[in-house]
């Protein structure tokens, strides 16, 4: 078979019941999302792909949690047994093809059934089994909802690798600062009230709003990055920038008779009217790992234009 046309056929039919079909990201050749169903596609002859696309599990992320995504393996021939996929041979491919077409020109409802029909279900094509099961969740956190799924993270980066979900570790803060300075006829004052994050990785400040954040498990193969700045760390930081932004500079002139004379003078803050609170709340990324590595904001779907190694700025 020439896989690209079979792509191209599967994709057709698919489309014909109601699915919403994507590229996929080389590991699978396409996927497949209708409601809550997830279907990951692979067209292929290939013994090594297709075992490492029957080792895999796929997720497709709801705003309800993490879905076990259905495998369908379309391959004339296919060269090994398969345990974990539905196997369409090509009488398959050209039996739902039909029933695609007389639908579509029937303009009905398409019901598409994944099993392969009787005279091909063969030890080489063996039925999804209910051997997978979903992860166990992992740990309760407070973090961004994870919004954009693996294989559009994938699309928006153009990297055909592995997907890994992240959460990134930021502090979000709140700081109020209080009080003034008068000297002559010069009031200063340092009132300020600041909301904001800090990553708890490098420091950097982030431009997410962290009020949406909510506490519940995360899927259990997600990667949890454990914070480097503590609590006072970040207090420190933050401290020593208010200070310096509300520190001023003011000139003050004064007269003499008939000599006007000006004199600079340095106005800062008293870190004891700053107060200071923060709390952890992790950000959601996909790093897709191919031939480079690309990392994606699973919130805002944004594309980082750094990866986060350990190190570096996410937002």
């Amino acid at each position: 078979m020439i896989p690209r046309r079979v792509q191209d056929v599967v994709r057709w039919i698919f489309k014909a019941a109601s699915y919403e079909v994507d590229d996929g990201d080389g590991a699978i050749d396409l996927s497949a999302f209708r409601g809550d169903e997830c279907i990951v596609i692979l067209c292929s002859e290939d013994a090594s792909e297709i075992e490492e696309f029957d080792r895999l599990k796929y997720r497709f992320t709801l705003d309800s949690g993490p879905v076990l995504c259905k495998k369908l393996l379309v391959s004339f021939t296919p060269p090994v047994a398969v345990q974990s996929c539905n196997v369409w041979k090509e009488r398959d491919l050209t039996e739902n093809l039909a029933r695609a077409a007389g639908s579509y020109i029937r303009e009905d409802t398409f019901s598409l059934s994944l099993s392969p029909s009787a005279e091909t279900d063969t030890p080489h094509a063996a039925r999804l089994t209910h051997t997978e099961t979903e992860p166990e969740p992992g740990p309760e956190i407070p973090h961004l909802p994870v919004t954009i799924t693996a294989s559009r993270a994938q699309a928006t980066c153009g990297i055909k690798g592995t997907a890994t979900l992240r959460f990134i570790p930021y502090w979000a803060y709140r700081a109020e600062s209080h009080g003034e300075q008068i000297y002559k006829s010069h009031i200063i004052s340092f009132e300020r009230e600041e909301n904001g994050v800090v990553s708890a990785i490098n420091g950097m400040k982030g431009d997410f709003t962290a009020e949406i954040a909510d506490t519940k498990a995360v899927p259990g193969d997600a990667d949890i990055l454990s914070p480097k700045l503590s609590k006072k760390d970040i207090k420190e930081r933050v401290l020593s920038t208010f200070v310096e932004e509300l520190s001023q500079n003011v000139r003050i002139s004064q007269s003499e008779g008939d000599t006007i004379s000006y004199e600079n003078r340095n106005f800062s803050p008293d870190p004891e009217n700053i107060s200071i609170s923060s709390e952890i709340v992790y950000v959601p990324i996909w790093q897709i790992r191919g031939n480079r590595i690309a990392e994606v904001n699973a919130f805002t779907g944004d594309l980082l234009e750094m990866p986060m190694d350990d190190g570096v700025e996410v937002l």
